[in-house]
Protein backbone atom coordinates (compact mmCIF):
# COMPACT_ATOMS: atom_id res chain seq x y z
CA UNK A 1 0.00 0.00 0.00
CA UNK A 2 2.83 2.39 0.87
CA UNK A 3 4.57 1.53 -2.40
CA UNK A 4 1.40 2.37 -4.34
CA UNK A 5 1.08 5.66 -2.47
CA UNK A 6 4.67 6.55 -3.34
CA UNK A 7 4.07 5.81 -7.01
CA UNK A 8 0.91 7.92 -6.95
CA UNK A 9 2.88 10.71 -5.33
CA UNK A 10 5.57 10.47 -8.01
CA UNK A 11 2.89 10.73 -10.70
CA UNK A 12 1.23 13.75 -9.10
CA UNK A 13 4.56 15.53 -8.60
CA UNK A 14 5.44 14.92 -12.26
CA UNK A 15 2.08 16.19 -13.52
CA UNK A 16 2.06 19.32 -11.37
CA UNK A 17 5.70 19.88 -12.32
CA UNK A 18 4.79 20.02 -16.00
CA UNK A 19 1.69 22.14 -15.43
CA UNK A 20 3.70 24.63 -13.39
CA UNK A 21 5.80 25.45 -16.45
CA UNK A 22 3.77 28.25 -17.96
CA UNK A 23 5.97 28.68 -21.03
CA UNK A 24 4.61 28.10 -24.50
CA UNK A 25 8.10 27.47 -25.90
CA UNK A 26 8.86 24.41 -23.76
CA UNK A 27 8.95 21.38 -26.02
CA UNK A 28 8.03 17.80 -25.20
CA UNK A 29 11.54 16.82 -24.14
CA UNK A 30 11.94 19.82 -21.86
CA UNK A 31 8.56 19.30 -20.23
CA UNK A 32 9.23 15.60 -19.62
CA UNK A 33 12.66 16.27 -18.12
CA UNK A 34 11.30 18.97 -15.80
CA UNK A 35 8.39 16.73 -14.79
CA UNK A 36 10.70 13.85 -13.90
CA UNK A 37 13.07 16.17 -12.03
CA UNK A 38 10.14 17.51 -10.00
CA UNK A 39 9.10 13.97 -9.11
CA UNK A 40 12.45 12.46 -8.14
CA UNK A 41 14.71 15.46 -7.51
CA UNK A 42 14.17 15.81 -3.77
CA UNK A 43 14.64 12.13 -3.01
CA UNK A 44 17.72 11.98 -5.22
CA UNK A 45 19.40 14.89 -3.43
CA UNK A 46 18.52 13.31 -0.08
CA UNK A 47 20.08 9.97 -0.98
CA UNK A 48 23.19 11.64 -2.36
CA UNK A 49 23.67 13.72 0.79
CA UNK A 50 23.20 10.67 3.02
CA UNK A 51 25.41 8.50 0.80
CA UNK A 52 22.59 6.00 0.27
CA UNK A 53 21.66 4.01 -2.85
CA UNK A 54 19.55 6.31 -5.01
CA UNK A 55 15.98 5.06 -4.73
CA UNK A 56 15.05 5.19 -8.41
CA UNK A 57 18.18 3.33 -9.49
CA UNK A 58 17.20 0.49 -7.21
CA UNK A 59 13.66 0.54 -8.63
CA UNK A 60 13.39 2.07 -12.09
CA UNK A 61 9.58 1.95 -11.92
CA UNK A 62 9.76 5.38 -10.29
CA UNK A 63 11.19 6.78 -13.53
CA UNK A 64 8.64 5.02 -15.71
CA UNK A 65 5.76 6.38 -13.63
CA UNK A 66 7.20 9.90 -13.69
CA UNK A 67 7.78 9.66 -17.44
CA UNK A 68 4.25 8.49 -18.22
CA UNK A 69 2.74 11.15 -15.96
CA UNK A 70 4.81 13.90 -17.58
CA UNK A 71 3.73 12.77 -21.06
CA UNK A 72 0.11 12.72 -19.92
CA UNK A 73 0.43 16.24 -18.53
CA UNK A 74 2.05 17.54 -21.72
CA UNK A 75 -0.58 16.17 -24.09
CA UNK A 76 -3.57 16.78 -21.81
CA UNK A 77 -2.57 20.15 -20.40
CA UNK A 78 -5.90 21.90 -20.96
CA UNK A 79 -7.96 19.10 -19.40
CA UNK A 80 -5.66 18.84 -16.41
CA UNK A 81 -5.57 22.61 -15.92
CA UNK A 82 -9.34 22.51 -15.34
CA UNK A 83 -8.67 20.10 -12.48
CA UNK A 84 -5.55 21.86 -11.28
CA UNK A 85 -7.04 22.63 -7.87
CA UNK A 86 -7.67 18.93 -7.26
CA UNK A 87 -4.12 18.22 -8.35
CA UNK A 88 -2.88 20.78 -5.83
CA UNK A 89 -4.63 18.90 -3.04
CA UNK A 90 -3.09 15.62 -4.24
CA UNK A 91 0.28 17.34 -4.48
CA UNK A 92 -0.05 18.48 -0.88
CA UNK A 93 -0.89 14.93 0.21
CA UNK A 94 2.04 13.52 -1.75
CA UNK A 95 4.41 16.10 -0.26
CA UNK A 96 3.25 15.17 3.24
CA UNK A 97 3.71 11.45 2.56
CA UNK A 98 7.18 11.90 1.07
CA UNK A 99 8.29 14.25 3.83
CA UNK A 100 7.22 11.94 6.64
CA UNK A 101 8.56 8.77 4.99
CA UNK A 102 11.91 10.49 4.41
CA UNK A 103 11.99 11.62 8.04
CA UNK A 104 11.44 8.06 9.22
CA UNK A 105 14.07 6.78 6.77
CA UNK A 106 16.69 9.08 8.30
CA UNK A 107 15.64 8.31 11.88
CA UNK A 108 15.94 4.59 11.12
CA UNK A 109 19.60 5.25 10.29
CA UNK A 110 20.07 6.47 13.87
CA UNK A 111 20.84 9.99 12.68
CA UNK A 112 19.90 13.19 14.50
CA UNK A 113 16.27 14.27 14.60
CA UNK A 114 16.93 17.79 13.20
CA UNK A 115 18.70 16.20 10.22
CA UNK A 116 15.71 13.89 9.71
CA UNK A 117 13.36 16.87 9.60
CA UNK A 118 15.65 18.68 7.16
CA UNK A 119 15.77 15.66 4.87
CA UNK A 120 12.00 15.31 5.07
CA UNK A 121 11.49 18.88 3.89
CA UNK A 122 14.18 18.54 1.23
CA UNK A 123 12.60 15.38 -0.16
CA UNK A 124 9.25 17.14 -0.55
CA UNK A 125 10.37 20.43 -2.08
CA UNK A 126 13.81 19.70 -3.55
CA UNK A 127 12.52 18.59 -6.94
CA UNK A 128 10.33 21.67 -7.29
CA UNK A 129 13.24 23.97 -6.46
CA UNK A 130 15.48 22.34 -9.08
CA UNK A 131 12.65 22.56 -11.62
CA UNK A 132 12.16 26.26 -10.95
CA UNK A 133 15.87 26.96 -11.38
CA UNK A 134 16.04 25.09 -14.68
CA UNK A 135 12.80 26.63 -15.95
CA UNK A 136 13.80 30.16 -14.98
CA UNK A 137 10.87 30.55 -12.59
CA UNK A 138 10.76 32.24 -9.19
CA UNK A 139 11.90 29.62 -6.73
CA UNK A 140 9.37 28.04 -4.41
CA UNK A 141 11.42 29.28 -1.46
CA UNK A 142 11.13 32.87 -2.71
CA UNK A 143 7.33 32.81 -2.96
CA UNK A 144 4.72 33.41 -0.26
CA UNK A 145 2.99 30.11 -0.92
CA UNK A 146 2.39 28.04 2.22
CA UNK A 147 4.00 24.83 1.02
CA UNK A 148 7.20 24.02 2.90
CA UNK A 149 5.97 25.26 6.28
CA UNK A 150 3.31 22.53 6.79
CA UNK A 151 5.92 19.90 5.87
CA UNK A 152 8.42 21.36 8.32
CA UNK A 153 5.86 21.45 11.12
CA UNK A 154 4.50 18.00 10.25
CA UNK A 155 7.92 16.34 10.20
CA UNK A 156 8.79 18.02 13.50
CA UNK A 157 5.53 16.78 15.01
CA UNK A 158 6.28 13.25 13.81
CA UNK A 159 9.70 13.32 15.49
CA UNK A 160 8.14 14.49 18.75
CA UNK A 161 5.36 11.88 18.69
CA UNK A 162 7.37 8.95 17.34
CA UNK A 163 8.43 7.63 20.74
CA UNK A 164 5.22 8.57 22.51
CA UNK A 165 3.03 5.89 20.93
CA UNK A 166 3.67 2.13 20.93
CA UNK A 167 3.82 2.09 17.13
CA UNK A 168 5.19 4.65 14.69
CA UNK A 169 2.08 4.25 12.52
CA UNK A 170 -0.02 6.18 15.03
CA UNK A 171 2.45 9.05 15.09
CA UNK A 172 2.67 8.88 11.31
CA UNK A 173 -1.07 9.17 10.78
CA UNK A 174 -1.37 12.06 13.23
CA UNK A 175 1.49 13.91 11.55
CA UNK A 176 0.07 13.16 8.09
CA UNK A 177 -3.37 14.51 8.95
CA UNK A 178 -1.80 17.58 10.54
CA UNK A 179 0.53 18.28 7.60
CA UNK A 180 -2.04 17.74 4.88
CA UNK A 181 -4.65 19.62 6.89
CA UNK A 182 -2.48 22.73 6.97
CA UNK A 183 -1.76 22.51 3.26
CA UNK A 184 -5.44 21.85 2.47
CA UNK A 185 -6.46 24.90 4.48
CA UNK A 186 -3.86 27.05 2.73
CA UNK A 187 -5.15 26.03 -0.70
CA UNK A 188 -8.83 26.24 0.22
CA UNK A 189 -8.55 29.64 1.90
CA UNK A 190 -5.89 31.01 -0.49
CA UNK A 191 -3.63 31.70 2.47
CA UNK A 192 -0.13 33.10 2.02
CA UNK A 193 2.81 33.76 4.27
CA UNK A 194 3.11 37.39 5.37
CA UNK A 195 5.61 39.42 3.37
CA UNK A 196 8.82 40.42 5.15
CA UNK A 197 8.99 43.74 3.34
CA UNK A 198 6.01 45.83 2.39
CA UNK A 199 5.88 48.90 0.21
CA UNK A 200 3.59 51.83 0.62
CA UNK A 201 2.08 53.48 -2.38
CA UNK A 202 0.91 57.03 -2.39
Amino acid sequence: MLYFQQMLGIAVFSITGVLAIKKADVDLFGAVVLGIITAIGGGTIRDLLLDLPIFWIADFNYIWVALFAALLAFFCTQRLQRRYRILLYLDGLAAALFGLSATEKVLALQLAAPLAVMMGVLTSIGGGIVRDVLAGRVSLLMSREIYATPILLGCTLYVLLRDVFPTIWVAGWIALVFTFGLRFLAIYKHLQMPAIFSTRQG
